[in-house]
């Protein structure tokens, strides 16, 4: 690639670095050798004259084009290198280097050999030269060191205290260095030849043994003086390493060692060893030797060791001297008493003194006797109390041996009966899903039905429907299988003198007879799985009897352990299994249901009894501390609750007067029967969750008052007419439903289902509309209405807050009926307003009407 550059070549920072010449070259051998300036000065010159030829060389102009280019001449082509090129350039570049440097190296060997042949001719080589080929020159102190006399210093002195214990070595050896020492005195420059002879022949000295002392740092250390030289101290040879080995002949000093103990073992052959001794002397402490002899024969063994100083004693009670490795080995006990070390020593030995010391020692003697008789009844009462101690535990072993028995066996039985239900629990609860399905299938079947036949009558009578949804061939279907529904339902009803009942009020589950058995039989397959989940399992793990004893067993032996385990608070989770065993098919919503009350189960009556066998009393104090007081109670709370909160969501219709009433009466008579039934009780909560959602799922989907115009239900027995009337008496069914959770859900959520929900949004309209059309008719539906709500609210003076919607329509009722027709229906609409706290609209109307 060719490319246009403008090449202004820069200007380098050349840094010269200029050869040093050290003070080792040249200052070192200027104190000995005269000759050594000239040749330091002439190696300098020639080495600033090689600097000046590279720098004048370097010195060239700053720009490129001053001798090369011309004035117009500022653009040049260039040609890019690749990086290949450059390595090739660099490694070319670094063998001519290499060539260069070989040639150079061959060049000064060559002369080399020419000046030292021609040393006598030219009166010797320079330092330089002898430094380039290796030779060192020694300086006038290290030939002194060489040439020294046995005599020139003070270390001959055998008086001496520092002296060099290998001086006798080197007064041998220095005999073989005074040809070298003539030579070196005489002022001649050693060459390479006299310098390999000096250090073979000490090399031979090293191998034989001897020592050198190649400095006299012994010799200032010994004098005691203050300044030390490092220069008089400096008297080693070099040889091109800053120290040299100091060591001696390792083989000659083992060799002399070896000897020194051989000649030490020959002299002192007959003595006892170490241990020997320290056998010796433990023989005459425990023999009870007096303090003289053990002094005697210890102070002769030191002497004959020669080592006085060595061994540290210890004066004990009695006098004997003891050392430091017997009391290490022995302690300071002896046979001797601690009193006796303060007897007077006697300062004669005559026969008073002796009967003197002898009756302190008997003193003493007593004195410890006695202390030991304390110490003998003292160890015989503990005695006594370690007999008694195990006589107790033998007889404690019995019961203890049985009681921990038995929590073995509990213990395995626990852990037993809780793999037994890790394994069945979920099978338990298969077949529970399986029959909320069943349920839910069954329930949601005929919801589906009912709101199916409103959508076609609401088609069937709506001005604005086609003609195709009336001609649908399975819309007829239905229409017939709804019709005869509903006209058996009238038979029954007139079978019982029911005249009271409007169309609407009953609820369409009527089922076929195929149907209801096949809902049977799997509920009976179901059964029949259920009662295979134990067949595989012991009756002590099968059976809530047996489980039950069990547990009454170790709270009626152990009870401490039984509440300190927790058992009551765990009961509940245990017995919960086969409960809802028992409660698979329960269902007290169900038409002609045997399982209506939980209290009349076999589980409910065998539990009721539990923990009731150890206490004899009925003391009110005592049941008020029994753990399980409220065992029934948490059962039903997690277990039942649970139940009725599945069968709510998959079973109950809110539409059905006999389904609620029979659910509002249960869970009331649970909240009131079971005190852990409150408001901070989980289940119970879920509870009316459930409870809350089907509603609202009710009110969404199920009611429906259709508004057409006034001159289409002229006629009231027109098709129109009854469908309005049916469905105004489906949503006022609902809303009685809703008014029976009074005192269950709060209030705050009555009123938004009930009032805000069902009464403002569906059946006002519906009451206008009926009192444009019949008004009479219109004030039959508001008592209704009205009598369908809670007693506490009629009595209530505030009930007119939130029913402001309802008593404006009393009013405008009262203003369309005639006060000389409708007198009495003008004192019901006033007895209705006072009914709902309107009571001040009650005597406006009062007065005004009547």
């Amino acid at each position: 690639i060719i490319t246009i550059t403008v090449m202004f070549k820069k200007r380098k920072n050349i840094n010269i670095r200029q050869r040093r010449v050290s003070e080792d070259d040249g200052g070192g051998e200027s104190d000995s050798v005269g000759d050594d300036s000239n040749s330091t000065s002439t190696v300098i010159k020639k080495e600033k004259k090689k600097i000046k030829e590279k720098t004048e060389a370097k010195k060239q102009s700053i720009l490129s084009f001053e001798d090369e280019l011309e004035a117009d001449d500022g653009i040049i082509f260039q040609e890019k290198k690749s990086s290949l090129s450059y390595k090739l350039r660099k490694e070319m570049k670094k063998e001519r280097k290499e060539k260069r440097k070989e040639e150079k190296e061959k060049q000064r060997q060559a002369e080399g050999k020419d000046k030292f042949q021609d040393k006598d001719k030219n009166g010797g080589p320079t330092v330089s030269e002898l430094d380039e080929l290796g030779i060192r020159i020694v300086n006038g102190r290290e030939a002194e060191s060489i040439g020294a006399k046995p005599g020139d210093s003070d270390e001959d002195d055998p008086s001496t205290p520092g002296k060099h214990k290998f001086r006798a070595k080197i007064m041998r050896t220095s005999h073989s260095l005074d040809p070298w020492k003539k030579i070196l005195q005489s002022g001649q420059i050693p060459d390479a030849n006299m310098i390999h002879a000096i250090r073979k022949q000490r090399q031979q000295a090293r191998e034989q043994g001897d020592m050198l002392p190649l400095d006299d740092t012994v010799r200032h250390e010994e004098t005691k003086s203050r300044l030390v030289r490092d220069d008089d101290n400096d008297r080693s040879d070099d040889d091109g390493e800053t120290r040299m080995d100091f060591s001696v002949n390792q083989h000659a000093r083992d060799r002399q060692q070896r000897q020194e103990a051989f000649e030490a073992a020959q002299e002192g052959g007959s003595d006892n060893s170490d241990h020997e001794r320290e056998w010796e002397k433990q023989q005459l402490l425990k023999a009870g030797a007096n303090a003289k002899v053990a002094a005697v024969s210890e102070g002769e063994l030191n002497q004959e060791t020669g080592d006085i100083s060595s061994i540290q004693f210890t004066v004990i009670d009695n006098g004997t001297a003891l050392s430091n490795t017997e009391q290490h080995l022995w302690g300071t006990e002896t046979l001797i008493p601690s009193s006796a070390a303060s007897l007077p020593r006697p300062s004669n030995y005559q026969a008073e003194g002796i009967i003197k010391r002898l009756q302190d020692s008997r003193v003493s003697l007593e004195e410890v006797y006695r202390r030991h008789q304390t110490e003998a009844d003292t160890i015989i009462d503990d005695l006594v109390a370690c007999k008694s101690t195990i006589s107790r535990c033998n007889l404690e072993r019995h019961p203890l041996t049985s009681i921990f028995q038995f929590y073995q066996d509990i213990r395995g039985y626990v852990t037993d009966l809780r793999d037994c239900l890790n394994e069945k629990v979920p099978e338990i609860s298969a077949l529970e899903d399986q029959v909320y399905i069943l349920y839910r299938q069954r329930a949601q079947k005929a919801v589906q039905r009912r709101r199916q036949d409103v959508r076609d009558q609401n088609d069937e009578f709506s001005p604005f429907a086609g003609k195709g949804a009336i001609g649908d061939e399975y819309r007829t279907r239905r229409a017939a299988e709804r019709e005869g529904r509903r006209t058996r339902r009238r038979r029954e009803r007139e079978k019982k003198g029911d005249a009271s009942h409007h169309d609407g009020m009953s609820t369409d589950d009527e089922e076929s007879q195929s149907e209801i058995q096949l809902v049977q039989s799997e509920l009976e397959r179901i059964a029949s799985e259920a009662r295979k989940v134990f067949e595989d399992v012991e009756d002590d793990f099968s059976q809530l009897k047996r489980i039950m004893a069990r547990f009454e067993e170790w709270r009626s032996k152990e009870g401490a352990t039984y509440s300190d385990a927790y058992v009551s608070y765990n009961l509940p989770q245990i017995f919960s299994p086969y409960i809802r065993l028992q409660m698979l098919l329960w269902n007290p919503l169900m038409r002609d249901s045997d399982g209506i009350e939980v209290e009349r189960m076999k589980w409910f009556n065998l539990l009721l009894l539990y923990g009731t066998s150890d206490n004899t009393d009925d003391e009110p104090s005592r049941l008020k501390i029994d753990p399980d007081r409220k065992l029934m109670s948490h059962l039903v709370e997690r277990v039942v609750l649970v139940k009725l909160k599945e069968i709510i969501g998959c079973w109950w219709d809110p539409l059905s007067h006999v389904q609620t009433v029979r659910l509002v009466n249960m869970v009331r008579h649970y909240a009131e029967a079971y005190p852990s039934l409150g408001p901070s009780s989980k289940p119970l909560k879920d509870l009316t969750h459930a409870i809350i959602a089907k509603i609202r799922d009710a009110i969404d989907n199920d009611i429906f008052i259709p508004m057409f115009p006034k001159n289409v239900y002229e006629n009231k027995n027109s098709g129109v007419s009854l469908f309005f009337q049916r469905q105004f008496w489906v949503a006022w069914k609902l809303l009685s439903s809703t008014l029976m959770w009074h005192k269950v859900l709060s209030d705050s959520v009555i009123h938004d289902l009930a009032v805000r929900s069902l009464l403002n949004l569906y059946l006002l309209p519906a009451l206008n509309l009926a009192a444009e059309i019949n008004p009479s008719d219109a004030l039959d539906k508001c008592r209704n209405v009205i009598n369908a709500l809670p007693r506490a609210w009629v009595k209530s003076e505030e009930t007119h807050a939130f029913l402001g919607r309802l008593e404006d329509f009393l009013v405008k009722l009262a203003e369309k009926l005639d006060p000389a027709a409708h007198s009495p229906a003008l004192k019901e609409v006033c007895d209705l307003l006072k009914s709902i706290g309107a009571q001040s609209q009650a005597d406006k109307i009062a007065y005004k009407y009547l």
